[in-house]
């Protein structure tokens, strides 16, 4: 069944507009009688579709379950602004991945320097799909751009990843709790970036012994952590 997310549960009755009416209308073309399932407050709720219009779809509920996908933590993903697409490919690997908060930064060997409302919407845009598509019960965050410095006034208990570091490694850095997880851009980061942000309390790590690319350390540190804490 195809998977929303919608900000009110719906009662005993579903409407949906905008978008997605019009995605399951002209796109997926879904008829009266099949159903979809609608997520909010980490429910998901089993609609049986009644009216399909392009303007407004309507449904009745038919049943409701907890979304049991979901980490048991708070992972947050700090990640710099990429060439090209790269970023977008971080934040859907990373959605399905389990990331509830992306906070997109600059530093200063950052390539590129700005996040337009566009580029930032449509990141949002990937961030909801990919959840839907993982059977997620959040829908992620995306946050305003930020310079490195200020940076790490939003983040708790910090994890940067530095292609540099002699260790600890990642998963030594991050056994237990929230975590917010911190790539470098192309460039990587400067020996004074790191300092300062120690000096923040941010615990510098180690993914391994290969330098990575800023999009594949990205993915690589958030799939290694949330498949090692699956397993615990």
């Amino acid at each position: 069944m195809h998977r929303f997310f919608v900000v009110t549960p719906p009662a005993e009755r579903a409407f949906l507009s905008g978008e997605q009416a019009r995605q399951i209308a002209t796109v997926l073309r879904l008829q009266p009688g099949e159903r979809i399932v609608l997520v909010a407050d980490r429910t998901e709720h089993e609609v049986e579709l009644q009216a399909v219009a392009p303007a407004q779809v309507t449904g009745r509920v038919v049943a409701r379950r907890p979304v049991a996908t979901e980490l048991d933590y708070r992972l947050t993903l700090a990640v710099p602004v990429l060439k090209g697409d790269r970023s977008e490919e971080v934040v859907e690997a990373a959605s399905q991945l389990g990331v509830s908060r992306f906070v997109p930064f600059v530093s200063s060997r950052s390539v590129v320097r700005e996040l337009s409302a566009a580029k930032r919407e449509r990141w949002a845009k990937i961030a909801r799909e990919a959840a839907e598509t993982a059977h997620r019960a959040v829908l992620p965050a995306i946050d305003e751009l930020v310079e490195w410095e200020p940076l790490f006034a939003l983040l708790e208990r910090a994890v940067v990843l530095w292609e540099e570091a002699a260790g600890p490694h990642l998963l030594d850095a991050a056994a237990a709790g929230d975590v917010a997880l911190v790539v470098g851009p192309e460039g990587g980061l400067t020996a004074d970036e790191i300092a300062f942000a120690r000096g923040r309390g941010a615990t510098i790590a180690s993914l391994g012994k290969r330098i990575l690319r800023a999009e594949t350390a990205a993915i690589a540190a958030v799939a290694m952590l949330t498949g090692a804490r699956d397993r615990a």
